[in-house]
């Protein structure tokens, strides 16, 4: 598990799942202007040499009123899972990578659909 605090903020990362190539990994905490670039280089970090990872948003929080520009997605994987809320996920930038999911069940089975 990996902690980060900036400015006052704090998020974690933690690791839930592995196959093969594939990262699922779940974030709490809130989601800052201050916080964004410092889970987005966490990510990155974590997710090298991934080809598809899950993202449980589901305990990430905005606090301000849209996301900043900067999305806090890792740059390797092909594919990325994101279960998050609706206002959340609306709310993200456009990247053709992304699949946007809002439960669990289905997240899991795009997940690891490769993996069985």
């Amino acid at each position: 598990m990996t902690e980060h605090s900036t400015m006052s903020a704090l998020f974690r990362v933690r690791a839930l799942a592995v196959c093969g190539t594939r990262l699922w990994c779940a974030v709490t905490g809130p989601l800052t202007v201050g916080t964004t670039h410092a889970l987005r280089t966490e990510l990155t970090d974590r997710c090298a040499g991934t080809t598809v990872v899950a993202l449980d948003l589901r305990q990430l929080t905005c606090t301000s009123a849209r996301i900043p520009l900067a999305a806090p997605w890792p740059d390797d994987p092909h594919t990325i899972h994101v279960l998050a809320s609706e206002s959340l996920s609306s709310r993200t930038a456009d990247d053709p990578r992304l699949r946007r999911h809002t439960e669990l069940r289905t997240t899991w089975r795009a997940w690891t659909a490769l993996c069985l």
